[in-house]
C-alpha cells in the first residue's frame, strides 16, 4: 500500500461575526480562522485493486474498500465520521467505479466537540492525503495545482461541513484566512504572530443550540474584520478580536464564562475568547523571542 502520514491542525476563530440568516437556512458568517499546533495525526493507506476478489464489504457502489479507526472509542468509524465521509466523496469525485483500498488511522490529539474543528480537519487531512496519494499534487502545498483540480477538493469539502475548507487550505499551507458565506469562501491572509493557548471545559456544546440561542442583540455590532486586517502589531490586533456566538454559549453554559474570566487574568495575555460554538476558550500572547 501506499501511505502518508499528515498533521490535521485545530482551528480558533479570531473573529466570527454572525451577518444573518439564508434562505438554505444556514447562517451567514465572517471569520478571521487561525490554524494552530494543535493536531491530531491522520494516518492514510491506499492502493488500486483489480478484480472481484479485491472489493470486500465495500462502502458503496462496488468501490472503495474503507475502514477507519477514529481514534477515540466516542467517535464513530464509518458513516456518520467525517473523515469516511470524506474517503467516500473522494472515491465518488475522482475515482467513480475504479475499485481501491483505504485505511486510514487517526491519533486523536484534539478535543471533541471543542470548537476546533476537529471532525473537519481530519476529514480536510483525509482528503489532501488522497490527492497527493493519487498524484493530484506535486508537493505539500497546492502550488501549481490544476485549478478545476483544487477546485473540485473545496467542492468536496463543502459537501462534508462548512469549516472543512478552510482546514483543507490548512493542510496545503494556508495557516490563516478570511472566510465568508458559509465558510467556503476563503481569502488568505498572514496568520497572527502570536502564541496562542487553549483550554476546553468538560461541557458537551450543541452548535445548533448555540445558535439558537442567538439574539439579534448579539450579532448587532459586527467585529471590524478590515480593522484587523489593517492593524500592524499583534496587540493592535487584539483589539478586534471577537465572537457573535459567544454570548449565547455563555447563557447557556455559564462555565465557559467563568474560564474566559479566568483565562483573561493570565499574566501577558493580551485577549481571551470563545473559538467557534465553544466550549474551548483561547489567550492570545506575543511571541517569546
Amino acid at each position: 500500500m501506499n501511505t502518508i502520514e499528515l498533521k490535521a491542525k485545530a482551528k480558533v476563530n479570531l473573529i466570527l461575526n454572525v451577518l444573518g440568516k439564508r434562505d438554505d437556512g444556514y447562517h451567514e458568517v465572517q471569520m478571521v480562522m487561525q490554524a494552530i499546533d494543535l493536531a491530531d495525526d491522520v494516518k492514510i493507506s491506499w492502493e488500486r485493486q483489480a478484480g472481484l476478489a479485491a472489493v470486500r464489504g465495500c462502502a458503496f457502489g462496488g468501490g472503495m474498500d474503507l475502514t477507519l479507526d477514529p481514534g477515540h472509542k466516542k467517535l464513530p468509524s464509518g458513516p456518520k465520521n467525517l473523515a469516511y465521509q470524506a474517503a467516500l466523496r473522494m472515491h465518488d469525485a475522482f475515482h467513480p467505479g475504479q475499485r481501491e483500498t483505504c485505511e486510514i488511522a487517526v491519533v486523536k490529539n484534539i478535543p471533541l466537540a471543542a470548537g476546533l474543528a476537529g471532525g473537519s480537519t481530519d476529514a480536510a487531512a483525509v482528503i489532501w492525503g488522497l490527492a497527493r496519494l493519487w498524484g493530484l499534487a506535486e508537493s505539500e502545498t497546492n502550488e501549481g495545482m490544476d485549478p478545476d483540480v483544487r477546485a473540485k477538493l473545496f467542492d468536496v469539502a463543502l459537501a462534508i461541513g462548512s469549516d472543512v475548507p478552510f482546514c483543507l487550505a490548512a493542510a496545503m499551507g494556508h495557516e490563516a484566512a478570511v472566510a465568508e458565506g458559509r465558510g467556503e469562501k476563503l481569502t488568505y491572509i498572514d496568520p497572527l504572530d502570536a502564541r496562542i493557548e487553549t483550554f476546553t471545559p468538560k461541557i458537551e456544546v450543541s452548535t445548533a443550540k448555540v445558535y439558537g440561542a442567538l439574539k439579534p442583540e448579539d450579532y448587532a455590532k459586527p467585529c471590524d474584520v478590515a480593522g484587523y486586517l489593517a492593524a500592524r502589531t499583534v496587540e493592535e490586533k487584539c483589539a478586534y478580536l471577537g465572537n457573535h456566538l459567544q454570548a449565547p454559549a455563555v447563557r447557556l453554559f455559564p462555565k465557559i464564562g467563568r474560564e474566559i474570566e479566568r483565562m483573561a487574568q493570565t499574566e501577558g495575555g493580551l485577549a481571551t475568547l470563545q473559538s467557534g460554538s465553544g466550549p474551548t476558550v483561547f489567550t492570545v500572547f506575543k511571541k517569546e523571542k
